[in-house]
């Protein structure tokens, strides 16, 4: 299973990268107006996004209309194992971390459990709201706090892919969180009455 999984995973990144740099312009702009027209920075007071690596679908317009309205916008750092958030408008100061991924300069971090809305890279997902990530285990450790049942304040994760990503099947993992919904080129998938109530769909 492992080397099944590693496979596929390599595979859907390959297929990531090749999308024409035409085409790709064009996904990402309906990504970001999807992501927009869903109501995500006006119904959510604390989001954290991420900055495109390896392909990944760019929220640049996102970001930047985060950073002109009242929305508490932040992005990913590592911590070790896990991943904190600290905040950031778009222009302000980057480093890189050891993937050589841009991080904010500022130092200031707040952990996962404080947000209302986290959206999340990926590598592969299915019709049910699995996901498959790069492997690394970050946000899989950094989220686990939502499989307890106990946990009543949960935010809500939005995945971000362009649709070639979609697979039939991915199987969970025991330490594996569901998306509440996915955003592609070809608009927003609510998994959750969660995300069906938060989020405008039409």
């Amino acid at each position: 299973m492992p080397q099944l999984t590693t496979s596929l995973r390599q595979s859907l990144r390959q297929k990531r990268k090749k999308i024409l740099l035409s085409d790709r312009a064009q996904f990402n702009h309906s990504i970001n107006q999807s992501l927009l027209k869903a109501g995500v920075h006006l119904r959510s007071s604390i989001i954290a996004s991420y900055l495109a690596n390896d392909g990944e679908p760019a929220l640049d317009l996102f970001i930047k209309t985060c950073s002109t309205t009242q929305c508490q916008h932040y992005l990913p750092v590592l911590d070790r194992q896990r991943l904190k958030f600290s905040p950031y408008s778009w222009g302000d100061e980057l480093e890189n971390n050891k993937f050589n991924i841009p991080e904010p300069s500022a130092k200031s971090y707040f952990p996962a459990t404080l947000f209302t809305t986290i959206i999340i890279p990926l590598v592969g997902f299915d019709e049910h709201g699995h996901r498959l990530g790069m492997g690394g285990g970050y946000y899989d450790r950094t989220l686990s706090f939502m499989l307890n049942p106990l946990c009543r304040k949960k935010p809500l994760l939005i995945g971000i892919a362009y649709s070639s990503q979609m697979v039939s099947n991915i199987k969970r993992q025991a330490w594996d969180v569901p998306l509440d919904a996915i955003i592609t080129e070809l608009g927003l998938t609510c998994f959750t009455t969660k995300a069906k109530q938060r989020l405008f769909t039409s």
